[in-house]
């Protein structure tokens, strides 16, 4: 094990991001609660208040989700604000981070 100099934000989608996935891609639906339906950013080690990092990333953190699902910005909810974010996401900060793998790989 090896404790890495990070850490994570991971997200949860909640109904209203499913909802809008579903309504753009109603054949292949996301279910609330879906296992393995979350996704980890890693992101400098946090020292201070994990809302003022959220604040910092949340823009970004938020197009890449929606970028993910549909590419045309067009069918992206307008006015994505902190609050939305926190509407359409679960939201866990850890402060720690383990790798447990014993290989290294970085892109």
């Amino acid at each position: 094990m090896k404790v890495v100099n990070r850490s994570a934000i991971t997200l949860t989608y909640k109904k209203p991001y499913i909802d809008w996935h579903n309504k753009l891609f109603p054949e292949l639906p996301y279910i609330e609660n879906m296992l393995g339906e979350s996704k980890t950013y890693l992101i400098n080690q946090i020292f201070n208040n994990a809302d003022t990092i959220l604040k910092k990333h949340y823009k970004e953190i938020f197009e890449n989700e929606l970028d993910s699902v549909c590419i045309d910005e067009s069918e992206w909810p307008k006015n994505r604000t902190y609050k939305m974010f926190h509407e359409w996401f679960s939201i866990e900060v850890s402060d720690w981070v383990t790798d447990l793998s014993n290989q290294y790989m970085y892109s």
